[in-house]
């Protein structure tokens, strides 16, 4: 762990040196001014800063707006002479944690130290919630946030905390909500009440809407599809979650390596909103998994084979080899950290494929239907090789919207379900 010690004076610097030798496994690094702390802050994160506030140069209370303003997890324990509430609601409305006064008594201060101590190191656990009801991750925070919609008033609630009172820095968080809201409202019309639970962790936003029984599911993924093209969702039994990647504000030093304009770089220090490049996702990727997805090529070429057995001999014997090959490529996809709801699709398509009832097919739709399926697979093997062969896509994300599209166009084929322009009137409200 990281110390700063922040105070002009010498001996109150040495006086906080020998009270932290009691704690092991820390690094002190100390400043003699507000802006020396703002200096050292840039290039390095600090866990916990013991900040004076009478100082030259930049004083305590200005060098703590400053530094919360780029590193809001640094723990800042304001140390004063001064005991008053003024300055004490300053400096606290500046950021800081804590506010001390001097002389220092040895016992609290050691107590308030380990108690940051704990709060730090708990930051670097990872959060699991096993009641989490999102299907994206059970890592999330133990806090949730659960909207009862029974009214038009209470779904236009949802509407507001999240456009117009909540601090989210979301890419795509506007089409989501005004999709749900869509859902939402058409769900009150039929006279049927649901919940939205929100769940997040540090790097998503999970939205559930539950229950969604009015719509049926291919006319749900249609619409999302035609409207909000970017979405990560997940459509089962009468559950739709979304998860929606947060924004990454870059720290002063990550901006300052990038070599950029001014302009550029303020515009970076407000939001950052991650594409993951495939060399990248490639080489955070294990390798027992990167062997694996070489065999996928071969698994392609078996589906293949028993797609064109298929057509020739519309059978349930001749779908089954379809729907096993199908399942191993899936298992290899669920396993793939970010592509959990292209996995899903593919997994709600071969449910349905193994439903099937073959002889009730026209030959004209099975001709159809192998011709849809070898260019998924044409699709499925462009993208293998584009994100994990070449590692040249700039985002590894950028096929999954026509993937999602295919594996829906196939289902809608056989089930000869479209959405009507009806349908499309009801969902066309902003």
């Amino acid at each position: 762990m990281k110390f700063l010690i922040v105070d002009d004076d010498i001996n109150n610097r040495m006086t906080l040196e020998l009270l932290l030798e009691e704690f092991e496994g820390i690094e002190i690094s100390e400043a003699m001014d507000g802006q020396e702390a703002i200096d050292l802050c840039k290039s390095t994160h600090f866990d916990i800063i013991f900040m004076d506030i009478m100082m030259p140069n930049v004083d305590g209370i200005t060098a703590t707006k400053v530094i919360k303003s780029f590193d809001k997890k640094t723990m800042i324990l304001a140390l004063s002479a001064l005991d008053d509430e003024t300055s004490k609601n300053e400096m606290l409305a500046s950021g800081a944690e804590d506010y001390m006064t001097k002389p220092i008594e040895d016992q609290l201060f050691h107590q308030r130290v380990k108690n940051y101590i704990q709060i730090v190191q708990s930051r670097h656990q990872k959060p699991t919630y096993t009641d989490a009801i999102n299907p994206f991750s059970r890592e999330v925070y133990s806090r949730s946030l659960k909207f009862t919609i029974n009214s038009l008033s209470s779904l236009a609630e949802f509407w507001d905390y999240y456009l117009n009172q909540a601090s989210y820095e979301i890419e795509g968080l506007e089409e989501c909500i005004r999709i749900i809201y869509a859902f939402g409202q058409y769900s009150l019309k039929t006279g049927v009440s649901f919940t939205i639970t929100a769940e997040e962790n540090d790097a998503n936003l999970f939205l559930v809407f539950a229950p969604l029984e009015t719509i049926s599911g291919i006319v749900v993924q249609q619409i999302l599809l035609k409207n909000y093209k970017s979405a990560i969702f997940i459509l089962e039994q009468d559950r739709l979650s979304f998860r929606l990647p947060k924004g990454q504000v870059l720290s002063p030093i990550e901006i300052e390596k990038m070599d950029l304009t001014d302009h550029t770089q303020t515009i970076l220090s407000k939001t950052h909103f991650n594409k993951t490049p495939a060399s990248e996702y490639v080489d955070n990727t294990a390798i027992d998994l990167i062997e694996k997805i070489d065999n996928l090529e071969s698994i392609k070429n078996e589906l293949e084979s028993a797609a064109i057995d298929f057509e020739r001999e519309p059978t349930k014997e001749h779908l089954v080899p379809i729907t096993e090959f199908l399942a191993t490529y899936i298992t290899v996809i669920e396993n793939l950290m970010e592509f959990e709801h292209f996995a899903y699709a593919l997994k709600t398509l071969n449910a349905f494929l193994g439903e099937l009832e073959p002889e009730t097919l026209e030959a004209n739709e099975c001709k159809k239907f192998s011709l849809l399926f070898l260019s998924l697979l044409d699709d499925l093997e462009g993208w293998r090789s584009k994100i994990f062969i070449l590692k040249e896509a700039n985002d590894i994300h950028y096929l999954d919207s026509s993937l999602l599209s295919s594996c829906l166009q196939i289902q809608a084929l056989l089930t000869k379900k479209e959405v009507s322009q009806q349908d499309e009137d009801d969902f066309e409200l902003f």
